[in-house]
C-alpha cells in the first residue's frame, strides 16, 4: 500500500518555478501571477511551507501539494504520487468495508429507482411492440407513481 509521506513534498520555490510561475519580491512570501484565474501578479507564494493564496480569485492552500491537487485536478494521493511523497509500505489495502443501509435508506433508495424505471418506461411505451405489453407496463408505471405520492404524502 502506499503511504503518503509529507517531508517528500518538493522544495516550495523549485516547485512553483516548476509549474511556471516566477516569483518576485523580498521576503519569504513572493508575488506571481494567478494560473487559476489568469491574474497577474494577484497570487502570494509562501516559499518556506508552499502556501499560496491569490487576493483576486481567493483560491489557496497550505502546500504544494493542495496547489498541486488544484491546479490538475488530481486527488490527494494522485497529487502526492506525482509529486513524489509517497512510498510503497509493503503493507495489503484493507478490504473495502461493506456497508448496510438502514431499512429507511433502503426504501427512499427503491423509491428513487422505481420512479426512475417507471419515468423510463412511460417515455419508451411506444418502443414496446406489443399492445399488452405496452398497456402493462404504463400501467405498472402509474402504480409506482401512486404508491410514491401515497408515501410522500
Amino acid at each position: 500500500m502506499r503511504r503518503f509521506i509529507h517531508e517528500r513534498l518538493p522544495d516550495p520555490q523549485a516547485f512553483f518555478e516548476a509549474e511556471g510561475l516566477s516569483l518576485k519580491g523580498p521576503g519569504g512570501w513572493k508575488t506571481t501571477r494567478c494560473n487559476f484565474h489568469g491574474g497577474s501578479d494577484s497570487m502570494r507564494v509562501n516559499t518556506e511551507t508552499g502556501a499560496f493564496k491569490c487576493m483576486n480569485c481567493g483560491v489557496h492552500g497550505s502546500d504544494v501539494l493542495a496547489y498541486h491537487m488544484q491546479a490538475h485536478a488530481a486527488d490527494f494521493m494522485e497529487a502526492a504520487e506525482a509529486l513524489g511523497a509517497t512510498v510503497e509500505d509493503g503493507t495489503r489495502a484493507a478490504p473495502a468495508r461493506r456497508t448496510t443501509l438502514s431499512a429507511s435508506a433502503a426504501l427512499t433508495l427503491l423509491q428513487s429507482e422505481a420512479w426512475l424505471i417507471a419515468c423510463t418506461a412511460l417515455a419508451t411505451a411506444e418502443a414496446v411492440p406489443d399492445a399488452d405489453d405496452r398497456l402493462r407496463l404504463i400501467e405498472a408505471a402509474r402504480t409506482i407513481q401512486n404508491i410514491m405520492l401515497e408515501v410522500n404524502s
